[in-house]
């Protein structure tokens, strides 16, 4: 029989849930109030830029934590709000690569102050350095446990350069 959970880590787990459940609220109002467009969109532009400005659409929806179907949606809207658009993969006829446009580019360039204050304000300053440095690893330590690699963190000017195409 499984060892029973003490009362910490079981709160641990229940305000994990809250606390993301929460941020991501925070984030999709911030986001929605200054782009027109949800923040499971805006992070679909996040991981674009990421990743060089294209990646195939099952990685993608694996770094999104996504199913395809939903992520086709999300990409879907992005398409006609012209910030994203998919090719076929070089080489590949059946791969479907998402590519960042200039326009969702400019976005990115827009909003990042508000999503900087946003972040700001919702995680950084009800903490202290230590601490913003701890949950950092403790967090860190989680996801590459549950997807086997650490993600996040990548500032804009850190970006992997945009490929021309």
């Amino acid at each position: 029989m499984a060892e029973k959970l003490e009362s910490v880590e079981l709160a641990l787990f229940e305000r994990l849930i809250d606390v993301g459940k929460l941020l991501e609220r925070r984030a999709d109002r911030a986001t929605r109030e200054h782009t027109g467009i949800k923040y499971s969109q805006y992070e679909v532009l996040i991981r674009l830029r990421n990743a060089g400005g294209e990646i195939r659409m099952t990685e993608l929806a694996n770094k999104l934590v996504s199913t395809p179907s939903a992520l086709t949606y999300q990409v879907a809207q992005l398409e006609k709000a012209a910030l994203v658009e998919r090719v076929t993969a070089p080489g590949d006829e059946r791969g479907i690569l998402a590519r960042i446009t200039a326009a969702g580019r400019q976005m990115l360039r827009d909003v990042s102050q508000v999503q900087n204050d946003m972040i700001r304000e919702a995680t950084i300053t009800p903490l202290d350095r230590d601490q913003v440095e701890a949950a950092h690893r403790a967090l860190g330590a989680l996801q590459r446990h549950l997807r086997g690699e650490e993600t996040g963190g990548i500032l804009p000017d850190q970006a992997p350069a945009e490929e021309t195409h």
